[in-house]
């Protein structure tokens, strides 16, 4: 009989750490996204960076960014980092705030006053930039780092 009891108790233990090594593994599945910004034309205000989950809010159109980062600028360069996120895809949207008015400027023709990019620097010259020609994938657990060049106009 102890032995029957011994070989339950092997197997709730084994059961138990099983349980714990996915729930574990599941916690540290988490990813991050580094965006490394560079030709921001001067030093002067911050860099705001949005990193979006979905089409619609990247277009402005529907819903907000997943997290918001104001990063302080250096040599012409900013980076900023997004942390614990789950597997899929993703789009970053920066632009330089010069003037810290916490908004993208624009003159009365819709063209940027303030230097921009994208995540993957697809930056058509007469329209906005757009979630599936800037999405990356971020695998579970794993960290992508963006090389994004600021177009000044």
């Amino acid at each position: 009989m102890p032995a029957l009891l011994i070989l339950q108790h092997v197997k709730a233990i084994g059961i138990f750490l099983l349980l714990s090594s996915v729930l574990c593994g599941t916690a540290r599945a988490q990813g991050r996204i580094v965006a490394q910004i560079t030709n921001i034309r001067n030093d002067k205000g911050v860099c705001r960076v949005c990193l979006f989950d979905k089409a619609d809010a990247f277009k402005g159109k529907e819903g907000t960014p997943l997290q918001c980062r104001e990063v302080g600028i250096r040599n012409g360069r900013a980076e900023a980092v997004f942390t614990d996120l789950p597997q899929g895809n993703y789009a970053v949207f920066a632009f330089h705030d010069a003037n810290n008015n916490n908004k993208f400027d624009t003159n009365f023709l819709g063209i940027p006053k303030e230097g921009y990019g994208a995540s993957r620097n697809h930056l058509p010259f007469a329209a906005a930039p757009g979630f599936e020609d800037n999405k990356v994938f971020l695998p579970a657990g794993h960290e992508v780092r963006l090389a994004m060049r600021f177009r000044n106009l």
